[in-house]
């Protein structure tokens, strides 16, 4: 019997090959659970069930799984097994080379010395392009957090880095500088809620003035007015020294068209003037040019219509890839809320003055700063006065608009509500419920 041709019933979905893939990305995914299940069972530990449901979706989607949140259970209580750790992750990644993780959350989870440094190994083999660590209070040690980024030059795709409400102090910001010395990639530093003080005021202006650092946040600490000037002092030198080139730019621009307009006009009177030639002369001149052009046009039609030169596929140009950030004393977003800039810290009832009229400079001169958040700081009517004179200073001068946030505790309502009125739209972090800053002894 002759055999039945098939018929075209409906294909199922081919699952998706991702460029570059020898295997499909759910089986990846899967092998990757399989692996982190069998570590967690192996160190007794508890599996993140966040993990264990973005695992399970990416294998349903045969998608990859690129983003790892690791947060432990609450109210757990097992005799047997430990609550969720960082470890068996890790070690379930290095083991299976998944080498498509980018973003790396921990969130409530204490962290050992020996989790850390493990991490650390993992991201200085420069094999897994993370761009993302945040931990957010994870008990982290100043020496941990030093282990972290000890060879942070070795991170070639690092640009955002959180260290939210560990409280590692000046001691481990010292640490952190040690590792960013030599960093040309983080764009995004958070220290909110680390109990910072004076002394890492010090540190991170070093490190701004001398790294790629864009945006930092520093909510919740005790910087004080003398730690917030020795955070921005370079920065703001750095934003007067450009106002001044650009107004130098700006003024030999305006030479060089007043030059070029008298020269203009020179040539237009002494074109107008030429003796010798006559306007009859002059029209019959341009009626001959014109005719000259007209013939050597159709000629040049004539050859063009006889030969048709093919049309060939274009060639899509390849895109350059972005270059790398510019190193230098530049910020773009400052947050330096609640962190005690107020007339009792020292250098008396005048260093919120002395302090904000440095921040006055910056918001005044630099054009790239667009956040700048001053808010649960007693800076006073006089120190509102000059932020809000460095936002009239800067829109009078045509840089960009930037967004501010102050206190509102002033005596005189005009000079908040005219901040309010010219630095609105501050998007703020959220604060950890039940977390703040530890008050002052």
């Amino acid at each position: 019997m002759p055999r039945k041709k098939k018929g075209k019933g409906k294909k199922g979905k081919k699952k998706k090959k991702l460029k570059g893939l020898l295997e499909e990305p759910g089986v990846l995914v899967k092998r990757l659970q399989k692996l982190y299940t069998n570590i967690c069972t192996e160190k007794q530990t508890a599996l993140c069930p966040v993990i264990k449901r973005n695992l399970k979706e990416c294998i349903e989607n045969n998608k990859l799984l690129v983003k790892f949140i690791l947060e432990p259970i609450p109210m757990f209580e097992d005799p047997e097994l430990s609550n969720v750790q960082l470890e068996p992750l890790i070690k379930a990644i290095r083991n299976e080379r998944y080498k498509y993780v980018k973003e790396i959350y921990v969130w409530d989870i204490p962290l050992q010395h020996a989790h850390v440094a493990n991490l650390a190994l993992m991201l200085e083999r420069g094999f897994y392009p993370v761009k993302v660590l945040e931990f957010m209070d994870c008990q982290m040690e100043a020496y941990a957090a030093e282990r972290l980024l000890r060879n942070c030059s070795q991170f070639p795709t690092l640009t955002i880095l959180s260290f939210d409400y560990n409280e590692f102090g000046d001691e481990g910001v010292a640490g952190l500088c040690k590792g960013l010395k030599n960093n040309r990639t983080l764009l995004s530093l958070s220290l909110c809620y680390c109990d910072l003080g004076v002394e890492s005021g010090k540190l991170l202006g070093n490190i701004v003035a001398t790294t790629a650092l864009r945006e930092l946040y520093l909510n919740g600490n005790n910087l004080e007015a003398e730690g917030a000037i020795e955070l921005i002092k370079l920065v703001s030198d750095n934003a007067k020294v450009e106002h001044y080139e650009r107004e130098e730019a700006a003024r030999r621009k305006a030479e060089e068209e007043e030059e070029a307009a008298e020269k203009n006009k020179t040539m237009t009177l002494l074109n107008s003037g030429t003796p010798g030639i006559s306007n009859g002369d002059k029209d019959k001149e341009e009626d001959s040019k014109s005719e000259k052009s007209g013939s050597a046009k159709s000629r040049k039609g004539a050859i063009t219509g006889k030969k048709k030169k093919k049309k060939g596929k274009k060639k899509k140009k390849k895109k350059e890839p972005p270059p790398p950030p510019a190193v230098g004393p530049w910020l773009h977003k400052l947050h330096i809320a609640d962190n005690g800039i107020d007339a009792y810290s020292k250098g008396g009832s005048f260093a919120p003055v002395i302090c904000m009229n440095l921040f006055k400079e910056l918001v005044t001169y630099s054009d790239c700063l667009k956040e700048l958040d001053l808010d649960d700081n007693l800076i006073g009517d006089l120190g509102g006065r000059e932020i809000m004179e460095g936002l009239q200073q800067r829109k009078e001068s045509g840089l960009n608009s930037m967004k501010v946030s102050v206190t509102h505790r002033m005596m005189m309502p005009d000079t908040f509500s005219t901040i309010l009125k010219l630095g609105a739209g501050l998007k703020k972090k959220k604060k950890k419920k039940g977390k703040g800053k530890k008050k002052k002894k």
